[in-house]
């Protein structure tokens, strides 16, 4: 294997409005966008979602000596998967049987004025969401799905409820949403059973779904109907296989992203537009964040997935230039170590 390039770009990307969850409120994300080789480049993005993965700090520190985080190892993945298929001249739809050139948006919407949210985006033909919930906040699914009855709605807990408020998602046991992600911690705790045993909502595992074996420890749980594949945490690799894996196991899969740019998004949506996939959360990228670095891909309710080679989008220079904070530039040796320097 000849030497290859690497060149790391440490974004901060200011929010349009703040996001907030069960963990808590972004309101500026800041993501590392990997470009491997020289033309055609490959391109990856590592976007650790705060609370939830590593810190950037962590990211940062590793990628100025040369080491990786899992964020950092999955956007390497994502990199050489865009560049081998740019090089072969092949889109990654073709690689995976995508079948769809379009895919409904679903929104996810956190915890900050949801009705407000979802009003607009209805207005804007959305039609598919996410809402956020956590304990004390989840009373505004019903008055939303009252409010706009033909939605498709499902619920994000990520992980917040125990045993002292698993009997708050009661509130949705007469609702007709579709899915419930990650509503414990512990997707085969007691009260992952006891969820399990009150409502026939599928349940999906997000936060518990890091690696292949995650995937398939799971998969083999009676209280779990399905996962979240992000290939922001799998890499693309990763995330192809654990779609193959939850289809093997005759269980559903959904595809998710990070709340990254339109690079991470569009492994998300090539992935989302497989017959096999069930409501992935398709959104662009510029309806969270003040800008995309890549071009807009949405309209009228619907994101296009992208057919060129590879994943078919890169970032433009002059948006990278605008939000850039930091350049890392090293060498991929022919050993597999990382060699290099930070530019000035």
């Amino acid at each position: 294997m000849a030497d290859e390039s690497v060149r790391i770009f440490h974004l901060e990307m200011p929010l349009r409005s703040p996001f907030s969850t069960a963990g808590g409120t972004v309101d500026v994300r800041s993501v590392c966008l990997v470009r491997l080789g020289d033309e055609p480049s490959g391109w990856g993005e590592a976007a650790p979602f705060p609370g939830q993965d590593e810190s950037m700090d962590d990211v940062l520190k590793a990628a100025r000596a040369g080491e990786t985080t899992p964020t950092l190892r999955a956007a390497f993945d994502e990199a050489s998967a865009d560049r081998t298929a740019r090089i072969r001249g092949v889109s990654l739809c073709e690689t995976i049987g995508t079948t769809m050139r379009e895919v409904p948006i679903s929104l996810a919407v956190g915890l900050d004025d949801p009705v407000g949210v979802v009003e607009q985006a209805y207005n804007r033909g959305v039609a598919r969401f996410k809402l956020k919930i956590a304990p004390g906040n989840v009373e505004h699914v019903a008055g939303i799905m009252a409010r706009f009855p033909d939605l498709v709605v499902g619920v994000d807990a990520n992980g917040s409820f125990d045993g002292e408020t698993i009997g708050e998602l009661s509130a949705l046991r007469d609702l007709d949403i579709v899915y419930i992600e990650q509503p414990t911690a512990l997707p085969g705790s007691d009260e992952a059973h006891q969820l399990r045993a009150t409502t026939e909502v599928p349940v999906f595992v997000d936060e518990s779904v890091r690696s292949i074996a995650d995937a398939e420890r799971m998969l083999a749980l009676d209280s779990v109907d399905g996962v979240v594949v992000k290939p922001g945490r799998l890499g693309w690799t990763g995330a192809v296989a654990v779609r193959e894996m939850a289809n093997g196991s005759g269980k559903r899969w959904r595809s998710s992203g990070l709340l990254e740019t339109g690079v991470g998004r569009a492994n998300t949506d090539i992935l989302a537009a497989c017959p096999d996939a069930f409501v992935s959360d398709v959104a662009p990228a510029e309806w969270f964040l003040e800008a995309d670095v890549t071009e807009s891909r949405h309209n009228n309710g619907r994101v296009t997935v992208p057919s060129g080679d590879g994943i078919g989008v890169a970032p433009d220079p002059d948006l990278l230039d605008r939000y850039l904070v930091e350049r890392i530039d090293l060498i991929l040796n022919r050993s597999g170590v990382r060699d290099g320097g930070i530019s000035p």
